[in-house]
């Protein structure tokens, strides 16, 4: 069920505060709350030729303050869309994507860490089939599961699982739509539901979401989150209340604003609420951390800096609004 943007917005947003700021592109927050209670971000950082590091900052104040950021994957080859996990024996997991040059010579890699701080790359991710591997998210499972979504450039959504910490990967190449770009996929562990949302189309996108519960069966006509525009970066998550809420961007004139939408069901869902809307520059690739409010998500996302196009910080909001209160209860 497609529904209008912007119909509903929370009231008294707090202010954003930067996460990592200065000149150059850092980009793509992955953002997760360890078992120790300190707040770990990765995000890519992009030189001037838009080729990528992947680099962290930490907080132990619950994202009030924050650390100097560090380099933790550099090479001369492009490194971007980090996706951080952290595994049942507490050490820590990077996903992301490397390559050089063709987009077709892109693959998925992994990296681990004891401690968080530092990360040693362990190799490429076989995954089977053939051309560039793209954008990967992975989610973790009560049973230590690992499910990852990605893209396959010029094909479409995949959806892939270890059971071995990521170290191997079913190579069955689970499609779950073709032709999409940029798939995230998230899982509600009180009934065995996936929730995958992806962008489709050529100049102008639109979001849509498909959910099973037989991860290799993804045949259920998707769902239009969006009804026009041009709409982009979504992901979905699992509130404490087990509601699913998507996160993704839509442009406004000549940039891009952040909103969500909520489901119970995975299939319908309300009214978009307002994240974040500003007619000064382009929000992008927002990411929630779920706590234990169901009504509210620490977010982060890159943000431009206003007048220049390709310097944007990670910016977060300590608490916003996923739950109007005319929907929080289920019944509209």
């Amino acid at each position: 069920m497609a529904v209008a943007l912007a119909l509903l917005t929370p009231a008294l947003a707090p202010a954003q505060q930067i996460v990592s700021g200065g000149s150059g592109t850092d980009y793509q927050p992955s953002i997760l709350r360890a078992a120790n209670g300190e707040l770990l971000l990765a995000f890519e950082r992009l030189d001037t030729n838009l080729i990528g590091d992947l680099w962290i900052t930490r907080s132990a104040d619950d994202g009030a303050t924050w650390s100097t950021p560090t380099s933790v994957i550099a090479t001369n080859a492009n490194e971007r869309h980090p996706a951080l996990l952290q595994l049942g024996d507490g050490s820590f997991v990077l996903f992301y994507l490397k390559g050089s040059g063709a987009l077709t010579s892109y693959r998925l890699f992994r990296a681990t860490s004891s401690d968080g701080v530092s990360f040693t790359e362990q190799g490429e991710l076989a995954l089977g089939g053939t051309g560039g591997q793209l954008n990967p998210h992975v989610i973790r499972h009560p049973d230590g599961t690992l499910t990852m979504s990605y893209q396959r450039l010029g094909s479409g959504s995949y959806v892939a699982q270890s059971s071995d910490n990521g170290v191997t990967w079913d190579q069955l190449q689970t499609t779950i739509s073709t032709g999409s770009q940029l798939p995230r996929i998230t899982y509600r562990a009180s009934d065995g539901r996936y929730l995958a949302t992806y962008q489709s189309g050529a100049s102008v996108l639109q979001i849509l979401a498909k959910t099973t519960t037989d991860v290799r069966d993804w045949s259920a006509p998707p769902t239009s989150l969006t009804a026009s525009g041009d709409n982009h970066d979504s992901l979905p998550v699992v509130m404490p209340d087990d509601a699913f809420v998507v996160f993704y961007i839509h442009a406004n004139a000549s940039q891009y604003d952040i909103y969500s939408q909520r489901s119970l069901d995975g299939a319908l869902f309300e009214p978009a609420l307002t994240q974040h809307e500003s007619a000064a520059a382009s929000d992008v690739e927002p990411h929630p951390l779920v706590g234990t409010s169901a009504s509210h998500v620490q977010l982060y996302w890159g943000r431009e800096v206003p007048g220049s196009p390709l310097d944007y910080d990670i910016v977060r909001l300590p608490a916003t609004a996923v739950a109007d209160g005319i929907f929080a209860d289920g019944f509209d």
